[in-house]
């Protein structure tokens, strides 16, 4: 969307790491805040974005986003306004918990779960369908509100790949293939006529932007043991 033939540019992105409370669980509503490592993630990434302008901010009103938001908003004269409508999936009566307790009080879950995730509803919570129905409303919202602006808005990953499929035009088996790993950074510019990804799943807060450092030891031909490191660096993908 533009206004006089401006760009709007939306810095997507997800909270950081949650108290351990929260890990290795399904996560919707479940209201936890971040872990220290968590702070420190969005700090670095806070680093970063003094790159850039923000004329507004926004976030989903959990827990782990709002303390996200504030972080990237400190020294910039900007308070992030709350959204619902950018909360993660509602997860019902399986949201808090762990996969193994999941099957241990739904013997069933499984086959429920993987059979058709399009179709699939968490019992007492949402199915796919209105989620992102939920998503893209607020999202639509917020573009027609800040056209031609700079727009921090902190979700969940979910609600990441809502708005990143929607923008690159994807199916909905495709959008499990994006990461979103915590305190990652997506740029979205938004015009009249299309959207364009800017960015995609950026990290910060892994030195010098690296996603992996492999060491493996082999021995030469002379018998005495070297080391070998390959290391692979953070691209504009979602890898």
């Amino acid at each position: 969307m533009d206004e006089g033939g401006k760009t709007t540019r939306l810095f997507l992105v997800r909270h950081g790491e949650v108290v351990v409370q929260g890990q290795k669980k399904f996560l919707g509503f479940t209201n936890l805040g971040l872990s220290p490592e968590g702070k420190k993630q969005i700090r670095r990434l806070a680093g970063h974005l003094k790159l850039f302008s923000l004329d507004q901010a926004v976030s989903s009103d959990l827990q782990r986003t709002l303390d996200s938001a504030r972080i990237l908003c400190k020294d910039r004269g900007l308070d992030a306004v709350p959204y619902t409508a950018f909360r993660e999936m509602n997860m019902g009566a399986w949201d808090g918990k762990s996969w193994e307790e999941i099957k241990e009080k739904y013997p069933q879950a499984k086959g429920l779960y993987f059979s058709n995730l399009k179709k699939f509803r968490f019992p007492e919570g949402e199915n796919w369908g209105q989620f992102r129905s939920r998503v893209l409303k607020g999202l639509e919202s917020l573009l027609r509100e800040n056209q031609g602006r700079n727009i921090l808005l902190v979700a969940h990953a979910g609600v990441n790949r809502i708005i990143l499929a929607q923008a690159l035009g994807l199916r909905f088996r495709n959008m499990f293939f994006m990461e979103q790993d915590y305190a990652c950074l997506n740029i979205i510019e938004y015009s009249s006529r299309f959207a364009v990804v800017k960015l995609m799943n950026g990290i910060f807060y892994k030195r010098q932007e690296r996603v992996m450092e492999k060491k493996s030891k082999y021995r030469s031909q002379n018998g005495k043991t070297k080391s070998k490191t390959r290391e692979v660096f953070l691209l504009n993908s979602d890898s």
